[in-house]
């Protein structure tokens, strides 16, 4: 009998869970096999905390229930054990669950679950702090912490963040070393993409992969607000790389200096860096859920 835990974020996302414990519970009682726990989080960082005890016991798989903040707290706490991340995807984003091929729907992703199979995966670290889907620095790090002020969360809140910043930014200069390699970009934003999309199915690194032991670097430097409409229409089509102001280099570790100390994210969730931001990747200590041939 395979154990599986399941980390729930009470507060993520649009989606209401009231009903949720009770629905899992149905589920795996069709389901032979398998032996369900279920925790709900109760402040930041407790789900990582969780996930390491789960990790401990034995259990077979730690299943975040929540978006790409929560996951990356339960995957901090599965870095280097025997125990694979799954996702039941309830953020306003879901990056990494749609990277993987999750469903969407609470019921389709816990099907999905029952026929996964677990696969190493990468992650990458910001100055020694672990992020699995995608990091960066300039606006999208700036609308992240906005949007985690907001006091609502969604789609359609996250989209008023980024009109109401995009009006008044300015992008900076970065000086960025990729694998030894120095260049110097007056940048909109500069994203380390361990997986393929930001989430919402907007793919900032087309190419990217979970298991090739690299991160792609995505450099989106200083374009004119009619350029907007192509950006979002490419991001969504998979093919922003072919944009003359994106460049994305492949990479095992990367530095990058800045002016100022600032904002950054790590998969969404906001944070505070110095001027010298240290990038690096590492390979395969993460077990993931998928079905996907390749990650």
């Amino acid at each position: 009998m395979k154990s599986i835990a399941f980390i729930v974020n009470p507060i993520s996302g649009a989606k209401k869970k009231r009903n949720l414990p009770l629905q899992i519970r149905e589920f795996f009682s069709r389901s032979t096999g398998y032996n369900v726990t279920l925790y709900r989080t109760r402040c930041a960082g407790d789900a990582t905390f969780a996930a390491q005890k789960f990790a401990e016991q034995k259990f077979d798989f730690v299943v975040a229930v929540g978006g790409d903040g929560t996951v990356n707290e339960v995957a901090r706490g599965l870095i280097g054990s025997d125990t694979a991340l799954g996702i039941v995807p309830f953020g306003s984003g879901n990056g990494l669950a749609r990277h993987l091929g999750i469903p969407m729907g609470t019921k389709s992703a816990l099907e999905y679950i029952t026929k996964a199979k677990p696969k190493h995966a990468d992650y990458g670290l910001i100055n020694d702090i672990p992020f699995f889907c995608t990091a960066g620095v300039g606006f999208d790090a700036l609308v992240g912490d906005k949007f985690a002020k907001a006091g609502t969360r969604g789609f359609i809140t996250y989209l008023q963040q980024i009109l109401r910043e995009y009006i008044t930014y300015k992008p900076e200069k970065y000086t960025i070393t990729i694998d030894g390699k120095t260049i110097t970009r007056r940048a909109f934003l500069v994203t380390f993409a361990n997986a393929s999309q930001w989430g919402n199915n907007a793919y900032i690194a087309p190419e990217a992969s979970l298991s090739d032991g690299m991160l792609d670097v995505v450099v989106v430097s200083k374009f004119s607000i009619l350029d907007t409409p192509e950006i979002s229409l490419q991001l969504f089509i998979k093919r922003v790389d072919k944009l003359h102001f994106v460049e994305i280099f492949k990479c095992k570790s990367a530095t990058v200096t800045r002016s100022k100390e600032g904002h950054i994210h790590f998969d969404g969730e906001p944070g505070y860096l110095g001027e010298e931001i240290n990038v690096n990747v590492v390979r395969g200590q993460l077990k993931v859920l998928t079905n996907k041939k390749k990650i």
